[in-house]
């Protein structure tokens, strides 16, 4: 029993890959070839990080990852491409891994961190000790994950909290138990909308700082004094400003004592392998570690062919982000299309 497939090098790779390991747990003799070379295959570089259940199970980024969760490695000091979304599809955004920070307010965040006026030193200081006293890691890339992460802000809080508590390994404070629970008013826009606007939605927040238990107000409300009025010398720290804001109006929605989303298995799974990631460093190509896999069960390539099943459609234009996403919609296609192979295969029809 024989089959040809043709298409896309993802689609086609993990058909093959599926077929061939399904042939050996039931003992068939299924052979797969692919119309084409593996050097012409399209390269999908790091650094990168995803929970691919199928991308995994096929052999791709296990050197880092674990469980279901993929790591691509990448040069050193290239930013890290992140996903929280399962399967890889969408949702991608970048993590800085240089220490400079990829969101505007995580830039801010390091800017105002080397800031030699006493104003920035002090609000730098009191914002690191917040970040202490809730388990984070300082690192810059924990800013680019809680105001990044493609996900509902609070999902996206508790995200970057399991991050910054992974990296760290710290438990910390539950943030809730600062909270009073008496906010009765719709939280900020999660979008950053531009300066003039930021600007008008942080001249008065406090009706945020009433949602804070009074252990922690007067402190937050000094921090916001003092970095509002850094604003008016720096404007960048007002995107600093404001998605701390943002992320404060979404976390005094909840009552006090509450719990945060509890996170689903991709967001826990990226969360916890930000630590491998932010350190994978070398010359990843997640294409060559799936043709790799198929060649090593069997497969083999071919230059011509009668009859080849054609899977999957040609790369896009973009750029790192639209490659990614298309490559692993074409993976979760290769597995279907294997499951829909499958019957043709171990009995061809007559």
């Amino acid at each position: 029993m024989h089959v040809t497939l043709s298409g896309s090098s993802p689609a086609t790779a993990t058909a093959g890959i599926m077929l061939l390991t399904r042939a050996r747990q039931l003992g068939y003799p299924v052979s797969v070839a692919i119309l084409g070379n593996a050097a012409d295959a399209i390269r999908i570089t790091g650094a990168a990080i995803c929970y691919a259940p199928v991308l995994a199970s096929c052999g791709v980024g296990r050197e880092d990852g674990s469980g279901a969760t993929v790591v691509v490695p990448g040069a050193p000091g290239s930013r890290l491409l992140a996903t929280v979304h399962p399967h890889g599809e969408s949702g991608w955004f970048s993590v800085d891994r240089s220490g400079e920070g990829a969101h505007p307010a995580a830039q801010a965040y390091v800017e105002l961190c080397r800031d030699a006026h006493p104003l920035a030193r002090r609000c730098s200081r009191t914002l690191r000790k917040a970040m202490e006293v809730l388990g984070l890691s300082r690192d810059p890339a924990i800013m680019d994950i809680l105001f990044g992460a493609d996900v509902a802000p609070l999902t996206r809080l508790a995200v970057g909290l399991r991050a910054g508590r992974a990296l760290s390994k710290d438990r910390g404070q539950p943030i809730t138990r600062f909270l009073t629970g008496g906010v009765d008013r719709d939280p900020l826009p999660a979008e950053y909308p531009g300066d003039e606007e930021a600007q008008t939605h942080t001249e008065n927040l406090s009706w945020i700082l009433d949602g804070l238990s009074p252990s922690i107000r007067d402190g937050v409300e000094s921090f916001l004094l003092d970095l509002q009025t850094l604003t008016q010398e720096n404007p960048p720290y007002l995107a600093l400003t404001y998605h701390l804001a943002e992320l404060a109006s979404q976390l005094t929605q909840l009552p006090a004592r509450s719990i945060l989303p509890p996170l689903g298995a991709a967001e826990d799974s990226v969360a916890t392998g930000m630590t491998a990631a932010l350190s994978a460093h070398g010359d990843g190509d997640a294409n060559r570690q799936l043709l790799q896999t198929f060649t090593f069960l069997g497969g083999r390539f071919v230059d011509e062919a009668d009859n080849a099943v054609n899977l999957g459609e040609p790369p896009p234009d973009g750029g790192q982000v639209e490659t990614w996403e298309w490559f692993c919609a074409q993976v979760r296609l290769g597995r279907k299309s294997a499951d829909a192979l499958w019957p043709d295969v171990v009995d061809p029809p007559s």
